[in-house]
């Protein structure tokens, strides 16, 4: 019955179409004709092309590049010695060159000399521990800093590790050709470290023509599988139609057929993806960079090939960058990090923090308006990357966000309250499938200091207590039915039954509220955002239940030395900005309250600002018996100095 159920529940909302293609794509798995469409081969058997494209070189390193940072050269001579940085935040010693086969979060490796369709996705811990090498970020740190010094031994270690990459990673074999995505993202970081090496004297003949092998294989891989990409109505079928792309520009052996068709399947991708409001299909704050740097890569890309950009492109590039921009804190370049968080950061193109927005937005405005948004910084290099231009050369015409503001397509909602910013997920309705179970999770940052915050993602693969932990939703800003999830799993990323639900100012405006029906009819939640004074918010969630039950609330909190006081019922903290208050008051006698930091046994106290790394957070857990009905209120006041 469970089965039954769960395949009605599947045809309702990913559709006939989508299912008979999953089992059709299954039974091509099986049969081996997908490996027959991508074949094993050497390097030798890829055409080849010794020239480069002549618009395909660096531009000049302009002279406002000496105040961009310097640390990348630091990185760049770590990695001389086997030191790499992985998901913007772990140093590894992999060796020069790295085992490319190997998790080295756990030691697993994965085989060698088999096709990749024959291998699991699961099967070597989490995988892209293993293709994160792969995805080439270490050549973006290369380009950089041989532009900032002109190195000759930093295009050597490019060609280095790339020759042995590709020794060790002949075409379709192995676990880092398994994914089409990984190999557009592989491939735009050798076409930017081409474009800054090629013409160096490293570039050999031989190496240029293994480059254009590699371009062709890669295409060769995308083309063959972009349906399955396709089917998952993601971030993977538009980075596999700008990795087709990107090939049919850069090797005259591509087939015609190339780039006609991944235009064709990436503007019915954006048409359906990037919602009217600019959100993304993802409901992912790192996956909206990802999209947005797939399409900065690919406007930057035709503009130099002296191809026209299709207006549908840069159309829908600018609302997806309007919406980043509107979620987004100026001053400190942070957004709420909601939705899930592989770590990707795919244009590593300046100096900034892994969840600092700005050269992203800074590069999107410069490449379309060519207007910058920000004040000169290291932000700005991304912008030169983009455009082959100093954005200093740019006008600067600085955006004001609005104070309050609601994107009902993506299921976002903003309050700025003099120094204090609360972040509201009020999804009404799922058009694609759901990212966490994070309907009505709050976040609120003060002074631009994160108070109340997103637990995170860690790992899609890992065992122990954060297997799949902090998606749920325990571990968000919610009311809850205590030991009920409001969305039940149907699959590792996919959640089914999806729920519905409302936002809406009330008539005053002074009052938003938002509610989901994930509980279906055991239980009715409605939450309601008020400022009654600049700065401070109230969050009041009511909930209705129709035979006894124990309710639950959570705040996670960033880590300090948070004081509880359960008869005054405030739990508070002294910052250097000054004094935070959450304090609470509810219709019902509190059954307990508990405040947890990092619980050594649970995944409860814990956040993941970056992929398969675990941070300290303080946890505050509220839980109510409730006979019928419940209303709880929690304010979030600042007292500055």
């Amino acid at each position: 019955m469970m089965r039954l159920r769960k395949a009605v529940l599947v045809l309702k909302y990913l559709g006939p179409r989508w299912a008979a293609y999953r089992l059709k794509y299954a039974l091509e798995l099986r049969t081996g004709m997908v490996a027959r469409r991508s074949p094993l081969q050497t390097w030798d058997q890829i055409p080849a092309s010794e020239l480069l494209p002549d618009w395909l070189q660096a531009p000049l390193w302009p002279a406002a590049g000496s105040a961009w940072g310097t640390q990348c050269i630091d990185e760049a001579d770590g990695l001389s010695l086997g030191q790499f940085v992985l998901f913007s935040a772990h140093e590894k010693h992999l060796g020069c060159p790295p085992n490319w086969h190997r998790n080295s979060f756990t030691g697993q490796q994965a085989p060698r000399g088999r096709h990749w369709s024959q291998l699991g996705d699961f099967d070597f811990g989490d995988i892209k521990a293993i293709w994160e090498p792969s995805r080439f970020g270490w050549a973006f740190t290369l380009v950089r800093a041989h532009a900032r010094t002109g190195e000759a031994r930093l295009a050597e270690l490019f060609w280095k590790l790339f020759e042995d990459w590709c020794t060790q990673n002949p075409p379709n074999e192995g676990v880092n050709w398994k994914c089409g995505q990984e190999a557009t993202f592989r491939l735009i970081a050798t076409t930017l470290a081409v474009a800054q090496f090629g013409r160096l004297p490293g570039a050999t003949p031989e190496r240029i023509k293994l480059w254009s092998r590699f371009v062709m294989a890669t295409g060769s891989r995308i083309n063959a599988n972009l349906d399955y990409a396709l089917s998952q109505s993601n971030n993977h079928g538009i980075s596999e139609c700008i990795g087709l792309l990107t090939a049919s520009l850069l090797t005259p052996a591509a087939p015609a057929g190339w780039s006609t068709r991944a235009l064709a399947h990436l503007q019915k991708q954006l048409d359906e993806l990037i919602y009217p409001d600019g959100g993304f299909a993802q409901h992912s704050l790192i996956y909206h960079r990802v999209l947005l740097h797939d399409l900065y890569w690919m406007i930057a890309l035709l503009r130099r090939a002296g191809q026209p950009v299709p207006a549908w492109l840069e159309t829908k590039t600018r609302s997806a960058l309007v919406f980043l921009t509107q979620i987004t804190d100026p001053a400190t370049g942070l957004a709420p990090l909601y939705g899930a968080n592989d770590g990707a950061r795919i244009l590593p193109l300046e100096e900034s923090s892994f969840q600092d927005m700005r050269g992203t937005i800074q590069a999107g405005w410069v490449l379309l308006n060519n207007q910058r948004v920000f004040p000169p910084g290291p932000w700005d290099e991304a912008a030169f990357w983009s455009t082959g231009q100093n954005p200093g050369n740019s006008s600067l015409n600085p955006r004001v966000n609005a104070e309050r503001v609601h994107f009902p397509d993506a299921g976002v909602f903003l309050w700025s309250s003099g120094p204090t910013r609360l972040f509201l997920r009020c999804q009404t309705s799922f058009r694609h499938r759901p990212s966490q179970a994070d309907m009505l999770h709050v976040d609120l940052a003060w002074q631009g200091r994160p108070i109340a915050i997103e637990a995170g993602t860690y790992s899609y693969n890992t065992t122990g207590p954060f297997n799949g932990a902090l998606a749920r939703a325990d571990a968000h800003n919610v009311p809850m039915l205590v030991g009920r999830e409001p969305l039940q799993k149907a699959g590792r990323f996919l959640y089914l039954p999806w729920p519905n639900g409302t936002a809406e100012w009330a008539k005053s405006q002074q009052s938003f509220s938002s509610s989901h029906d994930g509980y279906g009819a055991a239980s009715h939640l409605t939450r309601t955002i008020t400022s009654p004074q600049q700065g401070v918010f109230a969050v009041t969630d009511a909930i209705n239940l129709p035979q006894p039950g124990r309710v639950r609330l959570h705040w996670l909190l960033c880590d300090h030395d948070w004081k509880l006081d359960e008869v005054a019922q405030t739990l508070s903290a002294r910052f250097p900005e000054g004094m935070f208050t959450l304090s609470w008051q509810a219709s019902v006698k509190i059954a307990s309250v508990t405040v947890v930091r990092a619980d050594p046994t649970t995944a409860r106290g814990w956040q993941s600002r970056h992929y398969l790394e675990a941070e300290p957070a303080v946890s505050l857990e509220l839980l109510f018996d409730v006979d019928s009905a419940l209303e709880v209120t929690t304010r979030f006041a600042p007292m500055a100095h």
